[in-house]
């Protein structure tokens, strides 16, 4: 799989920016059929290690691509939504990089801002900028964590009404300063407390401090329009099979975390396929020889994800003789507690009920493609225990 020369050495970049694509416009599309204010935030813009002359491998070019293609997709469906886009940078060099770009974009029919400086000094400029009745996006990609995604610097943001946050919890770093005493402070701003992981297995503390940083973001965003939500997906080394960084998103609504969800499926198949290229031409390059099949042909879509027996135990789990309806809300419920796609549910109910394990009493004779339509709500049993 061939990815632009812009991100050989910088995969990881490709991985966010494919989710950011693919997810940004699923929301815009779908917000923008009920709000007519809409505001995306990145509140650390960069550019950084950008290779494109036209910050075409940026997060700043990328969001106002896909928001003008959403701006001119709502068009046509009769909603004329006023989009505005704001990127907060704090370096010189970057800022004047950042406004030559948004200064040739002045045409495009979005609104642009920049705020030169710091994001923990500019929040509530942030804020007076998104207004209080717009939909707001916030991209949160700092290079650290300081000042940036601990509980106190995001909570003024979390706590407005109508909005949605993607957040880069930089996993290697953490995990590797967690421990250390001279860090404690910084860790009770991060989880809400200082993490004991002593005697945990590595896959045990990635799930403990990711599941606590994510329990702690909701318990400071306030109910109101829907109860909190959270997902994440995971970005690994490109060369090691080890955490890089988790992308935290962040919702009041069941729709947010299937969209999310459908999107970070994606790019979990784009992510395995990149890094098995990318090792296969480390080998050859150290080897000088040849490999007979591209690697990332070999990668298919189920691989490397999820056991579907841990799904199927998890469906008889749920279920009892006494029907159960199945929809939307408890589809997100499932995703988040889990982390599973809806594709790993949908094949594990199909192969218990084939095995006459589960049935759903609202299945037609012709079934789609899916076991369980969770759009309509529907009645799931289980008829063997």
């Amino acid at each position: 799989m061939q990815i632009s020369e812009h991100y050989k050495g910088r995969e990881q970049a490709y991985f966010k920016h494919s989710l950011l694509k693919a997810y940004l416009e699923r929301l815009f599309m779908i917000v923008g059929q009920h709000q007519k204010n809409i505001c995306y935030v990145d509140c650390f813009a960069g550019p950084w290690q950008e290779k494109s002359e036209g910050l075409e491998d940026t997060s700043i070019a990328i969001s106002l691509k896909i928001i003008q293609k959403c701006r001119e997709g709502l068009k046509k469906l009769g909603n004329n939504v006023h989009f505005k886009a704001l990127f907060i940078e704090q370096d010189q060099k970057a800022y004047e990089k950042l406004e030559n770009f948004l200064e040739s974009k002045r045409e495009c029919g979005i609104e642009t801002k920049s705020f030169r400086g710091d994001f923990f000094s500019l929040r509530s400029d942030i804020l007076s900028w998104c207004g209080r009745d717009s939909f707001a996006f916030f991209f949160i990609d700092p290079t650290g964590w300081k000042r940036a995604v601990e509980l106190p610097t995001l909570e003024p943001l979390l706590k407005r009404p109508n909005s949605e946050f993607l957040i880069n919890f930089m996993y290697d770093f953490l995990l590797r300063t967690h421990t250390q005493k001279t860090f404690e402070n910084d860790m009770c701003q991060i989880f809400g407390e200082v993490p004991d992981t002593t005697s945990m297995t590595p896959e045990e503390r990635e799930r403990y401090l990711v599941t606590l940083y994510r329990a702690n973001l909701k318990s400071v965003m306030p109910t109101g329009d829907g109860r909190p939500r959270t997902a994440c997906v995971k970005v690994l080394k490109v060369l090691k099979n080890r955490t890089l960084y988790h992308l935290v998103y962040l919702t009041r609504h069941a729709k947010g975390i299937t969209e999310f969800m459908e999107a970070s499926q994606g790019l979990h198949l784009v992510q395995r396929k990149v890094r098995a290229q990318a090792k296969q031409e480390t080998r050859i390059n150290k080897s000088g020889q040849g490999e007979l099949f591209a690697a990332h042909e070999q990668v298919t879509e189920k691989d490397g994800h999820v056991d579907l027996s841990m799904v199927k135990e998890y469906w008889l789990s749920h279920l009892t003789k006494r029907p159960v309806t199945f929809d939307r809300e408890r589809l997100a419920d499932m995703m988040e507690e889990t982390g599973w796609f809806a594709n790993d549910f949908q094949q594990a109910f199909k192969e218990l009920e084939k095995d006459d394990k589960l049935k759903n009493l609202d299945a037609k004779r012709a079934r789609p493609v899916n076991a369980v339509n969770f759009e309509k709500g529907e009645r799931l049993i289980k008829i063997n225990s």
